[in-house]
């Protein structure tokens, strides 16, 4: 049985990790490279370090990613601001062993197959940020500015077919609240794709973590239950191992 994964992810703007409430107000956590040298001495399985102005900015800064991910010691996922090959081949370049597309993919899918193509559809992760509206479910993009027609089940499912070989479910309405996961968006996601998926948006708690598994994630991404809470990545594993659920411990 493949382990169920715990993945900090650590938002950038300018040199320092901020943390958002629905993806708004970003509040400052700390220095970027601290952050990562904390995460990687505490036994995360994986890191996610998305860039949250390089869309808006325009260029991708290379030169601190490097810096970051010289102090990462676990597989490494970059993204933000993501809109050609050659911007995936910089972050390849600079330390990534994944990249996220999150508002490309929207206007050019087939940076997904060329991505996939060149390093392996396991590099490939594409970010699908979700609000819900009604009973519904609506994909968003460009932090929540731009919303998406379609059901979120069939972008999900594109994606893989471009060649997302992974893909993080991101619950913009639990962002940041620490009231649990969105496990029926979960659900609904996870029923129809055959890769796997980052359930992110609203830990708060241990238990949030088991509900997650429960309801087929096969990893959990979370920031908020580390600034603010006081959970070590340890405690959630030793937790979570109580509980049946396979995580690496050592």
């Amino acid at each position: 049985m493949l382990k169920k994964r715990i993945i900090p992810i650590l938002l950038l703007k300018g040199n320092a990790v901020v943390k958002t409430v629905n993806f708004e107000d970003p509040r400052m956590v700390g220095d970027a490279i601290t952050n990562v040298k904390v995460f990687s001495t505490r036994k995360a399985d994986e890191m996610v370090i998305v860039d949250i102005e390089a869309t808006k900015r325009g260029s991708i800064n290379f030169a601190l990613l490097k810096r970051l991910s010289a102090q990462c010691v676990m597989p490494l996922t970059l993204g933000g601001g993501i809109k050609t090959l050659s911007d995936a081949d910089q972050l390849f370049k600079v330390g990534a062993d994944k990249v996220v597309i999150n508002s490309e993919f929207y206007l050019n899918p087939d940076l997904l197959t060329q991505i996939s193509q060149k390093y392996g559809q396991q590099a490939v992760v594409f970010s699908l940020d979700i609000v819900k509206q009604g009973e519904d479910y609506i994909a968003v993009s460009c932090g929540k500015s731009i919303k998406h027609e379609g059901c979120v089940v069939e972008i999900a499912k594109k994606a893989v077919e471009y060649g997302a070989g992974e893909i993080i479910v991101n619950s913009v309405d639990c962002d940041g609240k620490m009231q649990g996961y969105d496990t029926e968006l979960c659900d609904r996601i996870t029923k129809h794709i055959h890769v796997p998926v980052i359930l992110a948006g609203g830990c708060g708690s241990k238990e949030d973590c088991v509900s997650a598994i429960e309801h087929h994630a096969s990893a959990i991404a979370a920031g908020s239950i580390f600034y603010w809470v006081g959970e070590s990545i340890l405690t959630i594993k030793e937790y979570m191992h109580k509980q049946g659920i396979e995580v690496r411990l050592l």
